[in-house]
Parts: C-alpha cells; structure tokens; sequence
C-alpha cells in the first residue's frame, strides 16, 4: 500500500508538493507544441504572418507556466491551472491532429497540448491539494512517477511513428509533363481560379509542413498529402465549374469564405 510522506522532516518543509513535477511536464509540453508549430512552418519556408506571436504567447503562457509551477509554492499551482486553461482554449483546434497520424507536423503538437494540458491542468489541482494536506516529496514518487513514465513514453513514442509514417509516406513526381500545376502554400492555394482539360491531370505540390488535401466532393477526388508531398491527380470527364479544397482547413466547403482553404476548378 502507498503510503505519503511526512512533512515532519525537516528536509521536506521546502520540498516541492507530490504532483508538481507531473503538472509541470504537462504545462511544457503544451508550450512546446506552438513552438515546434510555429519552427517547422518556418522550416517549410512558410510565413508566419499575424499568427507568429500568436504560437510564441501560447508557448510562453505553457513555458513560463511550467517553470513557475515546479519552482513556487501554493499560487504557483493556481496560476498552472489558468495556464493549463488558457493553452488548451487557445489550442483546441490541435485535437484534430490526433486524426493524422501519418502526418507528424500535425500530429505531433495535437499529442503535446491534448494530453499535456489536461494532466498540467488535473496535476495542478492535485498539488494544490497536496500542498495544503502537507503531503511533499524531495523526488517524484509512486502514482505520479508512473504518471510522468507513461506521459513521456506514450508521447514520444507515438510521435517517432508518426515522423516514420509522414517521412515514409512522402510522395514524388518524376515528371508532371503537361500536367496542370497547383501549390498548395501558407495554407492557400497558389490560384483561386484553376482550369484543367476533363481527364487530364493535375500536378499538386504541398509547400508546407502541414497536411493538405486536393478534394473535390462532386468529382469524387479526395487526395492527401503530407508536407513536402508530390502528387499527379487524375480529373475526370465532367464538364463544369467546382470547389476544390482543403479538408483540415476549411470550414464549409460548400460555401468556403476568406479564411477557408479552397479555390474553384474549370474542367474543360
């Protein structure tokens, strides 16, 4: 049976409370995730635009966060639960990426801010609990060891299958030939207006490190491609003018507005 220990120990009055380092790994890597967000895209060569200091403020609320939760006492705990809230507000769209295993650059950040911020923010509570009983620990001990163990092995573990799933997954073209060609790039398509022959085909090229897909519902055309990806995209003989999108990253396909990922394809 577990049992706690003392703060009768001179040694342990200044200990930290048990489950502060658990709520302060989950609080780092929560503010991880917009940063390796943020540094991949910028790999890509992608411009971060307006939402730059957007991923760096959501990084510095987990990072700084994690830091004042494993160094301070009692309102160290309170602020790693406004913290755990804020990143998790701010990036819940991240839960999607749990979806896109085979694509690590989406996949990755989701597995970080998902679980991270919700044991920082259970963890936080449960030290602020634990300090207030007295119940401290010089090193991580029974329940929440484990809790650490198994939240930095399912994480990292998971996210080198997906970078072996994405790099594996990568597709080429050798040669396009005549090929009509479309860049998918800083989530746009590089034309609102494409125009293709009815059974031709078309060149897509994904420039960013994000997954994309090339879909036409009413064509019945639905391709991924992970960031870097190269695909020759067969077009069928139905004359007429349709949306082609994004499925991550469009809202309403039937009707896509300014911030949706689409454009409109002419088979001729």
């Amino acid at each position: 049976m577990e049992t706690e220990t003392s703060v009768t120990s001179p040694e342990l009055i200044d200990a930290p409370a048990r489950w502060t380092r658990l709520a302060a790994l989950g609080l780092l890597l929560a503010g991880v995730a917009p940063l390796f967000m943020l540094v991949s895209g910028l790999l890509f060569g992608m411009d971060p635009g307006e939402e730059g200091p957007f991923f760096l403020i959501t990084s510095a609320i987990g990072l700084v966060g994690a830091f004042l939760v494993w160094r301070f006492g009692t309102w160290s705990k309170i602020v790693g639960i406004v913290a755990s809230v804020l990143v998790l507000g701010a990036l819940w769209w991240t839960v999607f990426g749990l979806f896109t295993p085979q694509s690590v650059f989406d996949f990755a950040p989701a597995l970080s801010v998902v679980p991270g911020g919700l044991v920082a923010l259970v963890s936080s509570i449960a030290a602020l609990v634990a300090g207030r009983r007295g119940h401290r620990t010089l090193v991580a001990e029974g329940g929440e060891r484990r809790g650490i163990r198994i939240l930095l092995t399912a994480v990292l573990g998971l996210a080198a299958i997906s970078a072996v799933l994405t790099f594996a997954g990568r597709s080429t073209v050798d040669d396009p030939g005549d090929a009509t060609q479309v860049t998918l790039a800083n989530f746009e398509f590089d034309s609102e207006d494409i125009t293709v022959e009815g059974g031709g085909e078309v060149y897509v090229k994904n420039e960013d490190a994000f997954l994309h897909t090339f879909t036409i519902d009413d064509l019945e055309v639905d391709e991924e491609l992970v960031g870097g990806s190269e695909k020759l995209v067969s077009i069928p003989t139905e004359p007429g003018t349709y949306v082609v999108y994004c499925r991550p990253h469009t809202m309403d396909p039937e009707n896509p507005g300014e911030d949706d990922m689409a454009a409109t394809i002419t088979v001729e």
